[in-house]
């Protein structure tokens, strides 16, 4: 209310001198009452701007200060976040060359332990083989001993039954039942 009141005043100040200088029937004032005029008029604004201006500057001033110190405080924040992406992309080569080399060596394992698993499967394979090979000789070698018995016998039976005549069988049979009484009478006495 002050203000308004001072700038009521000054307004007052300056209608009536320029009022006063109408009525003399000058025209054209000097030209000190010009820049005393001027002089009037910048002081009483000055004030006004003082008197107003003051707190709504320092106010200003105050939150251009907040947000610079906000804009700095985010400044830093996103260096940091710049400086930790720029050490992870520094760092993605070396982690590229890692994992390659450790699925290089993975594979390398994988190589060995399949030509591992391989050979041990040649190998029991080749095992196999071999007792199936040997039991097939050892079966061919029994049907062959077979096979050799019963030939024997035909040929021992054709070769007995070519050379049996009667007289032959009778004195087999006499031998025979011979043998039986004498092993009879053994027992009977013993």
């Amino acid at each position: 209310m002050r203000r308004l009141a001072a700038v009521a005043v000054l307004s007052l100040a300056f209608s009536a001198a320029a009022f006063a200088n109408e009525e003399s029937g000058h025209h054209e004032p000097p030209v000190i009452y010009k820049w005393i005029n001027f002089g009037i008029l910048a002081a009483g604004l000055g004030w006004v701007a003082m008197k107003s201006g003051k707190p709504f500057f320092e106010e200003r001033a105050q939150g251009i200060a907040v947000a610079l110190d906000a804009a700095s405080r985010v400044k830093a924040e996103a260096e940091a976040e710049v400086a930790s992406i720029s050490k992870r992309i520094s760092n993605l080569d070396s982690e590229l060359a890692a994992m390659k080399t450790a699925t290089r060596e993975e594979m390398d394992k994988e190589r060995e332990r399949a030509a591992r698993d391989t050979e041990a499967l040649l190998e029991k394979m080749r095992a196999n083989a071999a007792q199936e090979i040997q039991s097939a000789a050892k079966h061919a070698e029994f049907e062959l001993r077979r096979l050799s018995s019963q030939l024997a016998l035909q040929l021992a039976e054709q070769k007995i039954r070519a050379r049996m005549s009667g007289q032959i069988q009778a004195g087999l049979v006499r031998g025979f039942t011979a043998s039986l009484r004498d092993q009879a009478q053994f027992e009977q006495r013993g």
